[in-house]
């Protein structure tokens, strides 16, 4: 447990550096062995070279027990002990008292500045957790108004950060990825009930009020700024664009989509090609794949289809080896 501890700040750290808690993990017996070392070092290089330049190296042990997460009766041994060093290096003179003050100073404002980064940092990731809390229920108001689609975000969402994954992004664009495929259907939240849960297939006019989703979507987290800031509020407006151009809302082409959006565009059609909806029966996983396949390079990007397929493959879900089968229409996953 403690090391799940240790590492949970770190791999935050990895996704923004700028929240990184100034601190250094609590390692019990390490830290007496490692404290002694440095103060052990600094001792004998004073007692080689009696230099009160040299009085300075205690500086590190110094920052170390400051920046340690200790309880308060290690903080005071070590601070005692360190003290107690520096005056027996120093000859127990009077004078030793200046440099040994200064020191336990230096430890008192190291341990003061761990406290209120880790403070800094606690709540970070309590915004963090409240934030991804409220787009998991996003997530849910949307997919609940359909029973049809009651998991269709969550899935695409696995999809998407498996491709993502697959294609060897880095982390924190992998669960950008993923966070977009939670909330990509935001904006069908204003498309009425009628033509969510129609039975048949959509009117023309109907349709064109089930593409203005997208846009809506857009429109709802545009002025995040977190989201902006991993490109989320792209992937969810572009998730419907194809890589020919005739996808929608602005019809953009090949490279000018957003990556995260074109992984999504793959991911979301996949999970509509293999759910059932309230007009048709799913088709099977084999049929699904070789509509991706059909459709690599027009309606999905190339190399995000050759992924996805990979990744269903390795994961049992598509047989290694496959035969032609014949093609129907992908559909668009509105």
């Amino acid at each position: 447990m403690e090391e799940r501890e240790d590492q949970a700040p770190l791999k935050a750290c990895m996704k923004e550096p700028q929240f990184c808690p100034v601190s250094l993990p609590k390692r019990a017996s390490w830290f007496w062995i490692a404290f002694a070392a440095a103060s052990a070092a600094a001792a004998a290089i004073n007692v080689l070279r009696p230099d009160p330049a040299l009085l300075a190296l205690f500086a590190i042990p110094a920052i170390y027990i400051g920046l340690v997460r200790v309880p308060a009766a290690g903080f005071a041994l070590a601070n005692a002990a360190l003290c107690a060093l520096i005056a027996a290096v120093s000859g127990w003179e009077t004078e030793s008292a200046i440099p040994a003050a200064a020191f336990l100073a230096i430890a008192c404002l190291a341990r003061r500045v761990s406290a209120v980064s880790q403070r800094h940092f606690a709540r970070h990731r309590q915004y963090e957790e409240l934030f991804m809390d409220t787009m998991l229920s996003f997530a849910k108001s949307i997919d609940t108004r359909d029973p049809y689609t009651a998991f269709h975000s969550r899935n695409v969402a696995s999809y998407a950060r498996s491709i993502a994954a697959e294609l060897k992004l880095p982390g924190e664009q992998t669960e950008a990825i993923y966070l977009a495929g939670l909330i990509h259907d935001i904006g069908k939240i204003g498309t009425p009930e009628h033509i969510l849960g129609k039975e048949s297939r959509l009117t023309e006019e109907e349709y064109e009020i089930m593409k203005q989703h997208p846009e809506a979507g857009y429109e709802i987290v545009k002025n995040i700024a977190r989201l902006q800031e991993l490109g989320i509020t792209d992937m969810v407006r572009h998730h419907h664009e194809r890589v020919d151009g005739r996808g929608y809302p602005l019809g953009l082409k090949g490279d000018a989509i957003p990556l995260g959006a074109r992984i999504l565009a793959a991911a979301d059609a996949f999970d509509a090609m293999t759910t059932n909806r309230s007009y048709r029966q799913k088709l099977a996983t084999e049929t699904a794949a070789e509509e991706l396949r059909r459709h690599s390079g027009t309606q999905f990007d190339k190399d995000v289809a050759d992924a996805f397929l990979r990744v269903l493959t390795r994961s049992g879900k598509l047989a290694a080896e496959r035969g032609e089968r014949p093609g129907v229409t992908a559909p668009s996953a509105v």
